[in-house]
């Protein structure tokens, strides 16, 4: 069976945890943005414009409700590049043993 890797950046397993990493960190600080900006808003008198799905996110539990979707999304994504690091380091290290 031929190595399953053909391009010089495909050789590094570790691709997958390092995009997922940059993408659920850029999510759970843009979590913590809006919780801030969601604050900020709370205490003065000017109107907010939101997305629909952020307004209902807000409208069911807040501003922590709002964070806590991005921060749950950030987790997951991080999570799933994890686990997809995990399987390219298997399918990698078994390939090099046969």
């Amino acid at each position: 069976m031929e190595n399953m890797y053909t391009g010089k950046s495909s050789k590094n397993p570790n691709m997958p945890l390092i995009y997922g990493a940059l993408m659920g960190i850029g999510l759970i600080a843009f979590g913590i943005y809006l919780y801030f900006d969601l604050a900020a808003w709370e205490n003065s008198n000017e109107e907010m414009r939101l997305n629909s799905l952020l307004w209902l996110l807000y409208d069911l539990g807040g501003k922590l409700t709002v964070a806590g979707f991005f921060g749950v999304i950030g987790a997951v994504v991080i999570g799933g590049g994890f686990k997809k690091t995990q399987e390219l380091r298997k399918l990698k290290n078994g390939g090099d043993k046969s």
